[in-house]
């Protein structure tokens, strides 16, 4: 009996030994967890929704969605999210939009909430949709926004880290529309500026931790590795979405060095280490896992797809081993019915395709 009672014993520590070793050992690319795609978005009012049908029907149809608060996300499990960001270095562009106009004088108006034109006009970058079209948002300034997710972090202390990825937006006018500022070196500068005067030090990943004492930000992530989990909890990342501002933000800084965001990295280049692979069905993206980049997808293969409920590419992504799972679907936030969500047991698992076999994943 007592030689029994010493085997478990030993068997029982044995194995929350391993345990701990698998949870404190993994690395911020070794999990899987779901995102959101234009997380700040709260879809068209009424009438502005019954300009753009009689304008663009399809359009109108993609865009017939929308999200609860940022902090009811975050509170669901939702661990990325994604924020457009249009410059307006004087303030008040986006004040006024076109459609919000058209809906009132079709007598369909629906007003803006108090306090949205003080927002709008003050300098700094606004986050929404579509300028003079689908302008409405949970947050309406980038600084807005990161304030309510950095409220949220410190009220949860050791959560998973945060990725914020922001995409810049700008574009031709609509006719009697806004004409949006044009990209540059400026407007990337402005994004670190702005960042910094809502996050402090030690709160923020940067490419700086990551590449350590290595030559290049892709050298350390493909020998090295990315940072331990346990580490960047508590902590937020911000990566970038389009390759064509890479540029802008790499002039001066070829590997990210003082830079407080990740590029939509080019493999093969010296700040390549965070990836957007839009695509899920791309036989790529788990040899890109394999070799330690971290890898954004996005699951939803459009609005008649979900509607039909077919999950081909939601499946495939969540086994490519792409770490977030970016989707308008998330959890059981159903779509027309049709029961199609993008979710994994835990709301966080090890990565099928690079974590390793002890691996445990505490989600939070």
């Amino acid at each position: 009996m007592k030689k029994r009672m010493l085997f478990f014993l030993l068997l029982f520590f044995n194995v929350v030994g391993v345990s701990s070793y698998a949870q404190d050992d993994l690395r911020m690319n070794q999990i899987q967890f779901v995102g959101t795609h234009n997380s700040y978005h709260v879809g068209l009012a009424p009438g502005e929704m019954a300009i753009l049908k009689k304008q663009n029907a399809q359009s109108a149809e993609s865009l017939a969605y929308k999200h609860p608060q940022i902090e009811a996300q975050l509170d669901a499990g939702v661990r990325q999210l994604e924020l457009d960001v249009w410059g307006d270095t004087k303030g008040g562009l986006f004040a006024d939009p076109l459609f919000l106009k058209l809906a009132a004088k079709e007598g369909h108006g629906d007003s803006m909430p108090a306090g949205w034109v003080d927002a709008m006009k003050k300098p700094g970058f606004k986050v929404l949709h579509a300028n003079d079209v689908d302008f409405r948002s949970h947050c309406w300034t980038l600084v807005a926004c990161m304030q309510d997710i950095r409220k949220w972090s410190k009220a949860h202390p050791g959560h998973l880290p945060i990725y914020i990825q922001l995409e810049n937006k700008t574009g031709d006018a609509r006719p009697g529309g806004t004409q949006p500022e044009d990209l540059s070196k400026a407007t990337m500068d402005a994004l670190d500026v702005e960042i910094r005067s809502v996050f402090t030090a030690g709160e923020v990943v940067t490419p700086d931790d990551v590449r350590g004492k290595h030559k290049t930000l892709e050298e350390a992530v493909l020998t090295e590795g990315w940072p331990k989990l346990e580490w960047a909890r508590g902590k937020v990342v911000f990566v970038l979405d389009q390759e064509r501002v890479t540029p802008f933000y790499t002039e001066g800084h070829p590997s990210l060095e003082g830079r407080m965001m990740f590029t939509n990295g080019k493999p093969g280049t010296p700040d390549a280490a965070f990836v957007k692979m839009n695509n899920p069905l791309s036989p790529e993206i788990p040899e890109l896992v394999r070799k330690g980049y971290l890898i954004r997808t996005m699951t939803d293969g459009g609005v008649q797809a979900v509607r039909t409920g077919d999950t081909k590419r939601r499946d495939s992504g969540i086994a490519s081993g792409a770490q977030i799972l970016s989707t308008d679907y998330p959890y059981d936030w159903k779509a027309d019915g049709s029961g199609y969500n993008v979710s994994i047991p835990g709301k966080v698992r090890c990565n099928p395709i690079n974590a390793p076999k002890s691996c445990i994943v505490q989600f939070n």
